[in-house]
């Protein structure tokens, strides 16, 4: 029996408005332990700094939750302060979350509601801003990432051998060079744990076109599906209107 692997294009993630049905389902807010991807922080503002506690040297991480809706926008009435080193760090890193722009979290390949605590550090010591933003396809990119090339994706041969096939969807961050960079990576869908290992061999050597933002080089998010298939049996595939991915003919 002899594989067909295909890599589908690049899809930027897009948070298109719920289907009626999942109306009743759209109100409900995940943990983050139920989630299959975590939300993803793609842009922050400065933390302003309180002057009386940085020249004394106070400093530290302040938790604060908050529930991001399906579009990953930060609900500002469900703000709480979880934990933190001095309160007068409080509302400066309220603020940091609340102007914060973020990926949405998911349920396998679907958007959701989500409860999640977001960690904004304080360090005297540090002069560093805000890391560099993440861009979507929404945000008016002038060219989208693409593949350009990678190594042969590995079949496991386990699963060839026990007629194992399907999509493996992921969802990474890419740098200005082109490349996946490291702990962004997560999976979205797959149809068997033993794919997980020879996609993230793939992607830790593949390159990509960078994305570009009025025409300068920018990190972007992506979502890729990769199709892991046997010769001569039907392909189990379930496209992704919540990601706009289609199956292959």
């Amino acid at each position: 029996m002899k594989p067909i692997l295909s890599l589908l294009g690049l899809l930027l993630s897009v948070a298109p408005a719920p289907a009626s049905g999942q109306a009743a389902d759209s109100q409900h807010v995940y943990s983050e332990d139920q989630l299959t991807v975590a939300p993803v922080v793609l842009r922050q503002p400065t933390a302003i700094y309180p002057d009386r506690l940085k020249r004394s040297g106070i400093g530290g991480t302040v938790g604060v939750s908050v529930v991001l809706d399906r579009k990953g926008h930060p609900d500002s009435g469900s703000v709480r302060v979880m934990s933190t080193p001095d309160s007068v760090l409080n509302e400066p890193a309220r603020a940091v979350v609340l102007g914060s722009h973020y990926a949405p979290g998911r349920v396998e390949d679907r958007a959701v509601r989500a409860r999640v605590v977001v960690e904004v550090a304080f360090d005297p010591r540090d002069t560093a801003t805000a890391p560099s933003p993440v861009y979507e396809e929404e945000d008016s990119l002038s060219q989208k990432p693409a593949l350009l090339f990678g190594p042969q994706i590995v079949y496991p041969q386990d699963l060839q051998q026990n007629r194992i096939q399907g999509r493996v969807v992921v969802q990474m961050i890419l740098d200005t060079l082109g490349r996946v960079e490291l702990g962004s990576l997560q999976f979205v869908t797959t149809p068997h744990p033993g794919f997980l290992m020879s996609v993230s061999q793939y992607l830790a050597l593949a390159r990509f076109r960078p994305a570009r933002r009025n025409g300068r080089l920018v990190r972007s998010l992506v979502h890729m599906p990769l199709d892991f298939r046997l010769r001569g049996l039907p392909f189990p595939c379930q496209g992704s209107a919540d990601l706009h991915l289609k199956c292959p003919p």
